[in-house]
């Protein structure tokens, strides 16, 4: 039996082993389905009127971990991929899959199986591994900010900043210094790492930086 908001539902039926029992038009509606209907898979959309999808999976995760909910949607964007995995989808499908493939899915997500075709997991996996990086990087970061003793605690501030390859306008108001007060502690920087210039300073700011990975 199968739940699910959206079309699909003449190929679907003509599979002798498959029954849709319910659709519906937004995600109330296929909250309530799944309420009332109790069925074995639902096929959800990402985006839908008056609650998302993700919302919906999020809310039937609380009270079910029984029924198989495989996102099947048109937004291949690694964000909506990755939020929807994490909300509790037993998989992500895209809606430009061929309908045998879509069918032989639902088979397999009924039989316990993760489904990802291999274009959604190559997504997965690179979001993942950047979401890793920016993690790492940020922990060099505070590493940098708490233990570094070449620079005092207002340079930091800056280089933390000034990796962020903000202008000297935009530092000067973070830090609600004036613009020439910027440029003169950037020079003191600079002058610190025997940089030449702003782009020579954040190759170096980089390379020092990385000596705080506590990996190393």
């Amino acid at each position: 039996m199968l739940c699910f908001a959206g079309g699909l539902q003449l190929a679907i039926d003509s599979e002798e082993d498959l029954r849709v029992v319910g659709t519906a038009a937004d995600g109330l509606e296929a909250l309530e389905c799944w309420e009332q209907l109790q069925p074995d898979i639902i096929l959800m959309d990402v985006q839908m009127p008056k609650m998302d999808g993700i919302a919906c999976i999020k809310e039937i995760r609380k009270r079910d971990d029984r029924v198989k909910i495989v996102i099947l949607t048109t937004f291949n964007e690694e964000e909506y991929i990755f939020e929807g995995l994490a909300s509790g989808a037993n998989g992500y499908l895209l809606k430009s899959l061929d309908i045998d493939k879509l069918i032989r899915t639902i088979r397999d997500a009924a039989n316990d199986a993760f489904v990802l075709p291999a274009e959604v997991a190559a997504k997965v996996a690179r979001y993942a591994v950047n979401n890793s990086q920016s993690a790492r990087q940020q922990q060099m970061m505070d590493r940098f900010m708490t233990h570094d003793t070449l620079f005092t605690h207002k340079e930091r501030q800056m280089i933390s900043l000034l990796m962020l390859k903000l202008s000297n306008k935009e530092i000067a108001a973070k830090l609600s210094l004036t613009e020439g007060t910027v440029k003169n502690k950037l020079t003191v920087i600079y002058d610190k790492l025997n940089a030449n210039s702003r782009y020579d300073a954040a190759r170096l700011l980089n390379e020092y930086i990385h000596g705080f990975d506590s990996g190393n």
